[in-house]
């Protein structure tokens, strides 16, 4: 019997230098998160990190991986560049819309998927990964809004694959903030978090994910993005 596996993917590196600093990424956290986590096992599951190339579309780096036997998750990180905790994202919508040009596009409010629903609810368990998340000492919380941009789309892109194909693969995305190396760099006094305390995040978010087929129930008053 082939044992079950969990995909984990980062985004590699995005904006250029025309942009701003901030926005600019060569190294991007997430897939030293995601490769970080490359073949340990959880609860059973083998985890599969991988880095998404971000010059090609969403559903090029992510539909052979999908074709590789279906995962029983798959759970996508970027980085959210100003956000102060990690946060589990609720929704993915059918929208492109850039802050820049990447590779020469800028879309502007287009489509990401002309025929598909207008949005996506994470299937994920998001108050148990952000919950779990919290007790391994890491700040977390959950976001109801995955941008428009690269990120929105790796998770929109998943969800509509895994419903497409009819695969029982649960989907989502975790967004993370700067590392200090990179508020460094630019300058900037925004706030970071620590690579290490990132790769607990996630280590704590799909050991949960594995844990809870069904989300769990939170206090009400929890803070959500």
């Amino acid at each position: 019997m082939t044992q079950p596996w969990i995909l984990v993917t980062g985004n590699g590196a995005f904006g250029t230098l025309a942009c701003r600093t901030e926005l600019h990424y060569a190294d991007n956290p997430s897939s030293a998160v995601a490769l970080a986590l490359d073949g340990e096992e959880i609860g059973g599951h083998r985890v599969v990190g991988r880095s998404l190339v971000w010059n090609e579309r969403p559903e090029e780096a992510l539909f052979p991986l999908l074709c590789d036997g279906a995962p029983a998750a798959v759970v996508s990180c970027g980085v959210f560049s100003g956000r102060t905790t990690v946060t589990v994202e609720r929704t993915a919508v059918n929208v492109e819309d850039f802050q820049f040009a990447e590779d020469g596009r800028r879309p502007a409010g287009e489509p990401l998927y002309p025929d598909g629903p207008a949005a996506y609810l994470a299937t994920l368990p998001i108050k148990a990964m952000s919950t779990a998340m919290r007790e391994a000492g890491v700040p977390a919380l959950i976001s109801n809004s995955a941008s428009t941009h690269g990120c929105n789309a790796v998770m929109y892109t998943a969800l509509h694959l895994a419903a497409l194909r009819g695969l029982p693969t649960r989907c989502g995305f975790v967004h993370l903030p700067d590392t200090p190396e990179h508020v460094a760099r630019i300058g900037h006094n925004g706030p970071s978090m620590d690579l290490a305390l990132q790769i607990a995040a996630l280590r704590a978010g799909v050991t949960a994910v594995v844990a809870n087929p069904s989300d769990i129930r939170v206090p009400a008053n929890e803070w959500e993005w």
